[in-house]
């Protein structure tokens, strides 16, 4: 009878070992993250250097209705195809949505909308 090498007790023994292994560097990386959410939406990215002007706007929107972080992305992937935005940072645990604009080139009214067109419901801050 001809067996396979592969299939014996020794090579097979490895395998919980490994996943072990995988599976405890993830626990350790996860726990040295940080715990809060607060960074995602903080602002200083956009700040203004002071003494420098820039054509860029922030606009602060409340959005309702998204419960998930693929609520989030959809919201983000939306305003994100107006004419003008640059950036958009969105939170579905707080419920907003800071965008980045060029002055003048996109309103209000326009990212609200496309907000809308998701389907969700937003307002300005």
């Amino acid at each position: 009878m001809k067996t396979n090498k592969y299939l014996n007790f020794g090579y097979l023994s490895l395998i919980p070992v490994t996943f072990g292994i995988i599976i405890s560097t993830s626990v350790v990386n996860a726990a040295t993250l940080p715990q809060d959410n607060t960074f995602c939406l903080n602002p200083k990215p956009y700040e203004l250097a002071e003494g420098k002007s820039t054509n860029e706007e922030q606009i602060e929107l409340k959005v309702k209705g998204m419960t998930c972080g693929a609520c989030s992305k959809t919201v983000k992937s939306a305003l994100l195809k107006v004419a003008g935005v640059k950036d958009a940072v969105v939170s579905h645990e707080e419920g907003k949505a800071v965008v980045i604009i060029e002055k003048g080139k996109a309103k209000t009214d326009e990212i609200i909308k496309a907000v809308e067109n998701a389907g969700f419901s937003a307002s300005k801050n």
